[in-house]
């Protein structure tokens, strides 16, 4: 069967060398690089050059979780949900902000589980389905376990959805997990049972459809675990098969906002950078690319070789392959590199990146001597290009997303540092303005000082809207 679908596939790679970059994206992309101040245009800026920011929909606030840590307003479980019809017009503005490729995270409260309860799981498999159609690549964030009891919903949003993308958030701040109640849980590693569940979960649902499946990892960090977080990233690093799963680790440092019970020594996204380099083993400053503003994200993209289960930083930090990177980066970098696109299970980025290399052969050429010039010095062991010939490497991105306590971002408008921060955001949804009935790309950071209550407030008043069975919301 695989082999009469041959003339499809090759026509679809085929388009993807001839055209590897979509000319709508690079309009966008070159708005978005315009629209960012000049000290934000560094070489080793991804904003409006890979991608213009990530979006999110303002989607169904309930959550039968009670954790320590949670961003949104105290009447979140009593708002009504959206209909179809609003999901659908929030997906095509997100669509036009972002253009073709863009990631779309599926969110509000855990909308799994607000579906799952409200007794609506096709519509949020219509939800998902409409994303992809749209062109867009959808993630569901959750905090799984409606998931986890029922594998059956997760497969049809796979399958009838399209979903190829879930983040889970496991933690030690979440109340509500089933055997594992908050005050059992002493460490992190009392919650790796969950996360080897959800490994085997995300195995089993590829063995069984065929179709791939990715996943996230989001924790909360606190007083309370961040001594902890070297153990979560050793537990992921431990097992090559682990990280061909959980393909993005994000770890992030605890704000004041919402109706968090704020710790009195809180988790800095330094101090919490240095326990994941401790994990890691890798002493990294975190800045070998940004996204955005420097001062909210912090990461890197380590190579995966399976066969031994090493890994390496994917981009070395010497000064010659800084400067290829940002060469890189500037001439080709608004190729799509999702990795879940379907050609029969398999990617189209590497016939998209050989189709935008072919154009540019001195970049090429470049870059296929700074490899050797790494192979050479050991930079890169044997072992890893092998790896990367055979198709037996992964990468795995980790980081930290630094949100921004509420009353900082209220006072905005008096902090160079904030605003600097909320215009080069890479975190924006689409949310219809009150006043003038305009749809504007606003950062969570703004959602979560007072736009999430602003938007229950007209939910409430909206009697069109339908609610959660009351039996679920009390």
């Amino acid at each position: 069967m695989v082999g009469r679908q041959n003339p499809s596939r090759w026509r679809a790679r085929w388009q993807a060398f001839v055209h590897p970059v979509d000319e709508e994206k690079q309009a966008l992309l070159r708005a978005r690089w315009d629209s960012l101040p000049d000290e934000l245009r560094t070489p080793n800026q991804l904003s409006g050059r890979h991608l213009t920011h990530c979006g999110f929909t303002t989607g169904a606030s309930y959550c039968s979780f009670h954790c320590t840590h949670c961003y949104l307003p105290k009447n979140a479980n009593h708002v009504p949900m959206p209909s179809l019809a609003q999901m659908k017009e929030q997906i095509d503005a997100n669509r036009r902000f972002q253009g073709p490729g863009g990631g779309l995270q599926i969110t509000g409260g855990d909308v799994a589980d607000a579906y799952w309860r409200s007794g609506r799981q096709d519509e949020l498999v219509e939800i998902v389905r409409y994303a992809v159609e749209a062109g867009l690549v959808p993630m569901l964030m959750t905090h799984g376990q409606t998931l986890i009891e029922h594998p059956e919903f997760l497969e049809k949003l796979m399958v009838a959805g399209g979903l190829r993308q879930v983040a889970v958030h496991i933690d030690m701040t979440q109340a509500g997990r089933r055997n594992f109640p908050i005050q059992r849980v002493r460490n992190e590693a009392d919650l790796h049972p969950v996360r080897e569940s959800f490994t085997r979960l995300a195995f089993d649902l590829r063995a069984r459809t065929g179709l791939p499946l990715e996943l996230a990892h989001n924790c909360t960090v606190t007083e309370r675990n961040l001594e902890f977080v070297p153990d979560v990233v050793r537990w992921f690093l431990a097992d090559s098969r682990r990280t061909r799963i959980w393909r993005i680790l994000s770890f992030q440092p605890e704000a004041d906002t919402g109706r968090t019970i704020f710790s009195k020594h809180p988790a800095t996204p330094a101090t919490v950078w240095k326990k994941i380099c401790e994990g890691m083993g890798l002493p990294l400053d975190g800045s070998a690319y940004i996204g955005g503003h420097p001062e909210c994200n912090q990461g890197a993209s380590l190579l995966v070789e399976r066969r031994r289960g090493g890994y390496l930083p994917l981009l070395p930090d010497d000064d010659k392959t800084k400067r290829l990177f940002a060469d890189i980066l500037a001439t080709v970098g608004a190729i799509s590199t999702v990795t879940t696109e379907e050609d029969a299970g398999a990617s189209l980025l590497p016939y998209r990146a050989a189709g935008a290399f072919a154009r540019h052969p001195k970049l090429a050429l470049r870059s296929g001597m700074r490899v050797l010039a790494l192979v050479a010095s050991g930079r890169i062991p044997w072992p890893f290009l092998r790896a990367i010939a055979t198709g037996r490497a992964h990468t795995v991105n980790i980081g930290t997303h630094n949100f921004m306590d509420a009353k900082r971002v209220a006072a905005a408008a008096n902090d160079p540092m904030t605003k600097s921060r909320l215009d080069a955001c890479v975190f924006k949804g689409a949310v219809k303005n009150r006043a003038t009935g305009e749809w504007e790309a606003v950062p969570m950071c703004a959602m979560n000082q007072n736009r999430w209550g602003e938007l229950y407030e007209e939910r409430l008043r909206n009697a069109g809207e339908i609610p959660l069975p009351e039996s679920e919301i009390a």
